[in-house]
């Protein structure tokens, strides 16, 4: 985790390294196995981020630097191409932390509105079922599959136009035909990295359940796992 860890996307108006010191770090706004995120305030223009500080020991312990290093390249690919996607702006590190400096979506999480008002109406939740489509249509399109779309990781913007976020489960397709394609003397230790469990129980497709193989339709599935969310009482997954 060294110097491949700076951001190469830095926007044109800013290319100096960036530093913890340029930001005032302020409340929680999410807590994950690895990382915590939080709201923080750039000291030079004011504008407002989200912060996702993550503990370097805890994931060479954990074993999760490939999570890591995947998030940040699909962040890359997807760069700020497609509104319905949270945009990584820097990365930086420190001795014992990383940092992903992503957009903040200022009116949160999915789950949490659904939990707020029991259940969407049809018009709302077609709306938002659209958004969601156009967006995995456009994810696909790069060759990746997301493999943990749920409500927690759907947020709004101020707008309440969806983000989708959390990519450290995903999958590049591309990528993962290559190894495969170069890996000739492939063991099956191997074989079961490439297909292990990921995800989230109540939104994994049956495919994934059985044989832990996934594709563009476990997302497919996930989505209508959110659907039926939106439309029933609360908490019915």
């Amino acid at each position: 985790m060294g110097k491949n860890m700076e951001s190469d996307d830095s926007p044109v108006e800013e290319v100096r390294k960036r530093s913890a010191s340029d930001y005032i770090f302020g409340k929680v706004l999410g807590e994950g196995s690895f990382s915590t995120v939080y709201l923080a305030k750039d000291v030079h223009s004011n504008k407002e981020y989200a912060i996702k500080v993550l503990e370097k020991a805890h994931i060479i312990r954990e074993k999760k630097t490939e999570y890591v290093m995947r998030e940040k390249e699909v962040l890359r690919i997807l760069g700020n191409s497609c509104q319905y996607f949270v945009r990584l702006y820097w990365t930086f590190q420190d001795s014992e932390r990383l940092y992903f400096v992503l957009t903040y979506a200022k009116n949160g999480e999915l789950l949490k509105q659904i939990d707020k008002h029991g259940c969407f109406n049809i018009e709302c939740t077609r709306y938002y079922t659209a958004e969601l489509v156009l967006a995995l249509e456009y994810l696909h399109s790069k060759g990746i599959v997301h493999r943990d779309l749920k409500p927690e990781n759907v947020l709004f913007d101020e707008n309440w136009h969806i983000l989708i976020t959390d990519f450290g489960s995903a999958k590049i397709v591309k990528e993962e035909t290559e190894k495969c394609d170069n890996d000739s003397d492939s063991d099956s230790s191997s074989h079961k990295r490439r297909t292990s469990f990921v995800g989230t129980a109540q939104f994994v497709s049956p495919e994934m359940l059985t044989d832990t193989s996934s594709s563009y339709a476990s997302d497919l599935w996930a989505l209508g796992c959110i659907v039926y969310q939106m439309v029933s009482r609360p908490n019915a997954l």
